[in-house]
């Protein structure tokens, strides 16, 4: 008899192994009884793929958001003797010395394909009951946003993956597809699915709740548009992506004026359709922006009311994940991974002592000066703000007589046998942005809903796409607004580097930073974390200064390459 597979799920190394279907599956109930009525249907096509996502988009310690965070400038893993020690796992993903057999990709690659695999499945399942059933054909669109969200994370991790859209499709017929199809794919897609997605706000309890909404679908219009230069080369050669290699080598990876130029001018000539007609992408992201505007959301006069326990009621979340402890259970692991145990302790978690922020971060919101930024001590635990906050008292460092004090700029790569052991188990500002939720059943299981895309990102890509269209007045409203929310000091002029410099404040630890990064032209550049001879390990690397740009996209999993033939490593990459 013929198998077939569960759509690209078959790529996953998870799911190859065992997910073959029959053509005539046995079950304990019709196809006919599973799709009766609206509910049923509801519940065995659209929500079992809700389900399936878990923490693979956040809170898993291998997660899209890891992919974006831990590679990126602001965010590092240190190797502290003792505490963290990970085989320079996470030490060589930071000096970017990217290796097709590292776990984290695997890992993410397979959950990405493993939704896009369930989403076909349920494409193909509803199909033919939407001429009995058309109001059946929202769940179908519903279904499609969501894979192709899913893509555009494929696309921006991996570039060149397989395109597949029906749950048949044999694996000696899945081929790699051109990232600039792929590209063209994502957004055709959210394009078509638009007219019959909800209205509803994907953040409130309800209907709509993590659901994929127009709200939704035009941010992920506006984050493709946005990077809509990078997403379009094809890569050919490991120098595809040449022209985002900056030029800055004085370690503080500086947004070049004259490469942002160029950046500019290419967005300028790729036409993207949203809602029927053609713009460019600049002007798409304003389109975007401006319609979820319009769909009511707004910046919520507070910015840590975004990250609170109770946060369904934010006027400015787009795209969460439902969490809590009863009924949407998602063990977050990055505050867990990144506190002092004993800090943890006291609080009821238990700390990995591990994750921290990097120096480089630090110097950007202007730690330890007059100039520092009021986000900061929302976004990070520095010095003991903990005492104040949490009332834990006194804690010790857990290695000296010293009292446990983060330290926001000593942290560094590695710590070598001759390093003091304070600094050792306190350096670095650790993550706090959500508010700590005592009432948890569960460490890891909060009550705070875990924040993918918001309005605040929205309005900032909106300025951006103002500036790089020559608007500097408009831009420069628009940073004001979100740095007045923050009581933060208004700026008075703007560079591309602003911008940038913005958003690593503004969206600290929400999955932002690497494409920021590689569309400023600065992923690649050496900053005071990073560069030759610095301080390693013996099992990490030394710093991998790509002068060709291969290291904006990841190798694609050394363990799919295995599993199809058909697929072909990324340029730059060995295996």
């Amino acid at each position: 008899m013929k198998k077939y597979i569960f759509g690209v799920a078959l790529l996953s190394a998870a799911l190859l192994t065992g997910c073959s279907l029959d053509e005539n599956p046995k079950s304990q109930f019709s196809e006919g009884e599973a799709f009766k009525n609206s509910t049923l249907t509801y519940v065995n096509s659209v929500a079992n793929v809700y389900s399936a996502i878990g923490d693979g988009l956040y809170g898993g310690t291998d997660c899209v958001h890891t992919l974006q965070e831990f590679m990126s400038d602001a965010t590092m893993l240190p190797g502290r003797q003792g505490d963290w020690v990970d085989g320079g796992k996470w030490q060589n993903m930071f000096l970017h010395n990217f290796e097709s057999s590292v776990d984290t990709y695997a890992t993410v690659w397979n959950h990405l394909f493993k939704i896009i695999g369930l989403c076909n499945t349920s494409i193909d399942k509803l199909t033919p009951f939407l001429e009995e059933h058309p109001d059946y054909k929202a769940y179908v669109s519903e279904l499609r946003a969501l894979r192709a969200i899913y893509y555009y994370y494929a696309m921006d991790f991996f570039a060149q993956v397989p395109v597949v859209t029906s749950s048949k499709q044999s694996i000696s017929d899945v081929k790699q597809s051109n990232r600039s199809d792929v590209f063209q794919f994502v957004t055709s897609e959210l394009e078509a699915a638009l007219p019959n997605l909800g209205d509803g706000h994907s953040q409130n309890t309800g209907e709509y709740y993590g659901r994929v909404t127009k709200a939704v679908a035009y941010m992920c219009l506006a984050k493709c548009a946005i990077n809509a230069p990078v997403y379009t080369i094809d890569d050919t050669s490991a120098s595809s992506y040449q022209a985002f290699v900056g030029t800055d080598l004085s370690k503080q990876a500086t947004a070049s004026e004259t490469l942002g130029q160029a950046v500019s001018d290419k967005g300028k000539t790729i036409m993207m359709t949203v809602d029927g007609t053609k713009r460019n992408c600049w002007e798409t992201v304003k389109y975007c922006v401006d319609k979820i505007q319009a769909a009511g959301y707004s910046l919520t006069a507070n910015y840590a009311d975004n990250f609170v326990k109770a946060n369904e009621s934010s006027t400015e979340n787009i795209f969460v994940r439902p969490n809590d402890d009863k009924t949407y259970k998602i063990t977050d692991y990055n505050l867990m991974r990144s506190l002092h145990y004993n800090h943890a302790s006291a609080i009821g978690y238990s700390g990995w002592n591990g994750a921290c922020a990097t120096v480089r971060a630090m110097q950007v919101m202007g730690y330890g000066t007059a100039n520092e930024d009021p986000r900061l001590r929302l976004n990070y635990w520095c010095d003991q703000d903990f005492e104040k906050e949490q009332k834990t008292g006194s804690l010790s460092d857990g290695a000296t007589s010293k009292p446990l004090e983060y330290e926001p700029l000593k942290a560094v790569v590695n710590f070598g046998n001759d390093a003091d052991p304070h600094d050792v188990k306190c350096a670095g500002a650790r993550f706090k942005k959500y508010e700590y939720d005592g009432t948890a059943s569960s460490q890891g299981q909060n009550n705070n809903d875990l924040v993918i895309w918001r309005y605040g990102d929205a309005l900032l890509l909106k300025a951006e796409a103002e500036y790089r269209l020559g608007d500097k007045a408009g831009a420069l409203s628009l940073v004001n607004e979100i740095r007045t929310r923050a009581k933060a000091t208004p700026r008075t002029s703007l560079t591309l580097n602003d911008i940038l410099d913005e958003r690593m404040i503004e969206l600290a630890w929400e999955g932002t930073r690497r494409q920021d990064q590689i569309r400023f032209c600065t992923f690649t550049e050496p900053t005071v974390d990073r560069y030759s001879g610095v301080a390693h390990s013996s099992l990490a690397g030394d710093y991998n200064d790509d002068k060709t740009g291969y290291t904006v996209v990841y190798p694609i999993p050394y363990s799919v390459l295995n599993l199809n033939k058909n697929l072909k490593q990324n340029p730059g990459y060995k295996k």
